[in-house]
C-alpha cells in the first residue's frame, strides 16, 4: 500500500492537482504552431496568386515587342531591362512592367520560334537550361508562331514554418506545385504568350 503524502508537502500536492490556472496556456501553445503554419500558408497561396497576375499581364505586354518586330540585335538581358523588370536597371517601375517585390536578377526568359501551332511549347521546362542572358534574341519570322516564357522562381514562405528552409529536413512539408530550383523547393511562378508574328 502506498504512502499518502503528509504535512506540508501534502498541502502543496493538492494544490497542484487543482490548480487550473495554466490550462489555457498549455492548450494555446497546443494551437500555436499550426495555427501559424496555417496563416503561413494562407498569406503565401495569395503572394502566389497575386505574384503569377502580374508575371503574366508582364508577359503579354513584354511580348509585343516581339510581336512588332522591336528585337533587333537585342540580348535577353536587354529584353528584361526595358520590357520585363524596369526598376533595377533604371530605377523606376515602368508600366506594364514587374514591381519592385520581383528580384529582377531571378528572372529567365526564353523566345521561341515554331512554324505552326501544333509544335507550340508552353512548358516551363527550360528553366532547367535557361537561354544566356547575355545571348542576342532571334526575332521569329513573319508569319510564324512566336512562344514568349518568362519564368520567376519564388521561394516558399511556409518552408521556414515546416523546417524546409534546412538541407535535407522537410518534416512532412507538402511539395505540390513546387520545383526542384537551385536545390531548393520553389514556386515556379509562369507566364506564357504565343501568337503569330506580324508582318513586316
Amino acid at each position: 500500500m502506498s504512502r499518502q503524502p503528509t504535512g506540508r508537502f501534502a498541502a502543496s500536492v493538492i494544490r497542484f492537482r487543482r490548480d487550473q490556472s495554466a490550462a489555457l496556456a498549455v492548450e494555446f501553445a497546443m494551437v500555436l504552431v499550426p495555427m501559424l503554419g496555417l496563416l503561413g500558408a494562407i498569406f503565401e497561396t495569395g503572394i502566389v496568386y497575386f505574384k503569377s497576375q502580374q508575371l503574366q499581364v508582364t508577359t503579354i505586354h513584354a511580348s509585343r515587342a516581339v510581336l512588332t518586330h522591336s528585337l533587333a540585335n537585342m540580348t535577353y538581358q536587354n529584353f528584361i531591362d526595358k520590357y520585363v523588370c524596369t526598376w533595377q536597371a533604371s530605377g523606376v517601375v515602368a508600366s506594364g512592367t514587374l514591381s519592385k517585390s520581383f528580384d529582377c536578377s531571378k528572372i529567365l526568359v526564353d523566345i521561341a520560334e515554331v512554324a505552326d501551332w501544333s509544335k507550340a511549347s508552353t512548358s516551363n521546362s527550360f528553366y532547367s537550361t535557361p537561354p544566356a542572358a547575355s545571348s542576342t534574341i532571334s526575332m521569329p519570322a513573319s508569319g510564324h508562331v512566336a512562344v514568349v516564357r518568362i519564368v520567376y522562381p519564388m521561394p516558399a514562405v511556409t518552408a521556414i514554418l515546416t523546417g524546409g528552409i534546412l538541407t535535407g529536413i522537410t518534416l512532412g512539408k507538402t511539395t505540390g506545385g513546387e520545383v526542384t530550383y537551385n536545390s531548393r523547393w520553389t514556386h515556379l511562378l509562369f507566364g506564357v504568350a504565343a501568337f503569330r508574328v506580324e508582318p513586316t
